[in-house]
């Protein structure tokens, strides 16, 4: 069996960054609340629960005055509610996160109306249409502007091809247009890496949560390609899937912690040793 593994899969920066900053607050003491999962991948939410680090959907749910806000950012008005409340707070916003957030203020600022790509339920675009209050929609297909100035800005782990699709659709019915391309380096490194491995693989396995937006659209691009697979865990990996397969990719979304990757290519390596 040949194994192709991603160089880029796996935990991002702006997350990896986060969890470091959640653990290192837990070692001065009290356990730490994340105002949702720190990490959309539900076994590594489970093991840092264990170390201190939990998880709510709500203020009112938090225990003691320590908070971390994770990477995707939250809307502004929702920090101000966190101050005003006195919390101490831990910005472990990602700071291409940030950056987009403040591109949007700056179109906004300018006179643009802003339209942001990506996931509308994600935390992160949340948090974008936040900083634009009332002057920013959230891009679909069937969406009909109205406007002679507009802004977008795109989700940092959006991928390019809807990205490029999203503004084939938009020019048409504007006069102007802005465009701040925020989407992450590793994400283009990532979606760029998987394909290829897909075309040569006979099969791809993509590790990650199912929770995770960024690791169900790499698996979406990939299926396009070979059969593929979305697996959580080395657990949900199946024999059959192997009968007459001389060759498997994996990759992983960007909430996918090295171990978990590491778990499934042991158990492919054991399966079927050289």
């Amino acid at each position: 069996m040949i194994i192709y593994r991603a160089r880029y899969g796996g935990v991002c920066f702006g997350v990896k960054r986060a969890i470091e900053m959640a653990l290192k607050a837990v070692k001065k003491g009290k356990c730490v609340y994340s105002l949702g999962p720190l990490i959309h991948n539900r076994l590594a939410v489970e093991s840092l629960k264990k170390k201190g680090i939990i998880t709510v959907d709500k203020i009112r749910d938090i225990k003691n005055k320590k908070v971390i806000i994770r990477s995707h950012g939250i809307p502004p008005a929702l920090l101000k509610k966190l101050k005003r409340k006195k919390f101490e707070i831990i910005d472990a916003t990602c700071p291409r996160v940030r950056r987009a957030q403040r591109y949007v203020e700056k179109l906004i600022t300018e006179g643009y109306y802003v339209v942001i790509i990506g996931e509308k339920d994600h935390p992160e675009v949340k948090g974008l249409l936040g900083y634009a209050g009332n002057r920013a929609v959230m891009y679909s297909k069937d969406l009909k502007l109205k406007k002679h100035k507009i802004g977008v800005v795109p989700q940092t782990t959006l991928d390019l091809v809807h990205l490029n699709e999203a503004i084939a659709n938009l020019i048409p019915g504007v006069l102007e247009m802005k465009i701040y391309n925020t989407i992450c380096k590793a994400t283009i490194l990532r979606t760029t890496e998987a394909m290829r491995i897909a075309e040569k693989a006979d099969i791809m396995l993509v590790v990650g949560g199912k929770n995770s937006a960024n690791t169900t659209r790499l698996y979406q691009m990939c299926k396009k390609i070979k059969p593929s697979y979305h697996i959580e865990s080395v657990n949900d990996v199946l024999i059959d899937w192997f009968e007459c397969v001389k060759s498997v990719g994996v990759t992983a979304g960007a909430s996918t912690p090295k171990d978990q990757v590491e778990d499934v290519i042991d158990f492919i390596k054991k399966k079927y040793p050289d």
